[in-house]
Order: structure tokens, then C-alpha cells, then sequence
């Protein structure tokens, strides 16, 4: 068995500009002409007060595409709020194929340690930051890898990870 570092490939980030806009409309405020820095400085100050209050990051979504072995894979679906899976790759209609029964898991399960999947998911930028901060410490080196992307990832200084703002 070897290991094979976790890949990741940013796809899409979308919702930015709605979501901006819709953290704007509890504040009524009279002839306010938002500006999009000015949104990131709020939307950091509501992020650093919560999650409750941080709701808008809820509507970005980054749209990823790993490449990992099936161990970390199995932490990274512990990861449910704010991620949905879109799809994995099938070793079953790949490699597998014509494989039935007994045979066909015993093939499967021998090469699981080795076997690289391929997934797409979408992730909430709330769901990223969450993730983030409770694996920046992690002993796995594929989350090192996750939240050293996370921190390459736009906005990451007003929307993940405000906290670094002086």
C-alpha cells in the first residue's frame, strides 16, 4: 500500500455577489450604495460573531474536484453540512467491469487502499470554513493539504478566515 497525496482542483466559486447582497438586507439603511469592499468588511465582521450570523457565506459555493484514497475519503464524508457530493468515480464501470457476485467485491475491496478516486463536490464557503478551522491542526497530511487550498481560495481573508484581519 502506498500513499498518494490528496489533489485538489478549484472548479467554480458562485453566489458571491447574491449572497453579499442578501446579508445586506437586514440593514435598512437609508441611501446606503453598497460597495463591494465595503460588503467583505461587513460580511468578516458577521463571520467573526458566528455562525448564526455568518448565514450569507452559506449561499457561496466552491465547486471542487479531488483526487484521494479511499481512507481520507472516508474522513471527508464525515464533512456533511454545507457539502454535497455531486459524484465519484466507479472502479466498478471501469476496471471492474464483467466482475459479479463474491468475485467482484473480494477485486473491489483488495484494491481499495491503493485505488485513487475522483470526486466533485460542492462546498459552502461556511462549510469550508468550519472545516478549516477544525483541521488546521490535523495529523493527516491530505488535510494539510485541504486547508492550505482553503487559504489559497478567493476571499479567503474576509469570507473563511477573517480572523487574520488587523
Amino acid at each position: 500500500m502506498t500513499y498518494k497525496a490528496l489533489k485538489i482542483e478549484l472548479l467554480e466559486v458562485v453566489g458571491v455577489d447574491h449572497s453579499l447582497r442578501a446579508m445586506r438586507l437586514p440593514f435598512k439603511i437609508k441611501d446606503w450604495r453598497p460597495s463591494f469592499q465595503a460588503d467583505l468588511k461587513l460580511a468578516a465582521g458577521l463571520i467573526m460573531r458566528g455562525d448564526n450570523h455568518a448565514k450569507a457565506i452559506r449561499g457561496i459555493e466552491a465547486y471542487l474536484l479531488f483526487k484521494m484514497q479511499a481512507g481520507w475519503m472516508m474522513q471527508l464524508d464525515q464533512q456533511i453540512v454545507g457539502v454535497q457530493t455531486l459524484s465519484t468515480s466507479s472502479t466498478m464501470h471501469n476496471e471492474l467491469r464483467g466482475l459479479r457476485g463474491n468475485k467482484l467485491a473480494e477485486v473491489k475491496q483488495d484494491g481499495l487502499a491503493d485505488h485513487v478516486y475522483t470526486r466533485i463536490a460542492k462546498f459552502s464557503y461556511q462549510a469550508l470554513r468550519n472545516m478549516y478551522l477544525s483541521r488546521l491542526q490535523h495529523h493527516h497530511p491530505d488535510w494539510k493539504i485541504l486547508c492550505d487550498f482553503v487559504e489559497d481560495m478567493p476571499y479567503f481573508k474576509h469570507l473563511i478566515y477573517p480572523e487574520v484581519q488587523t
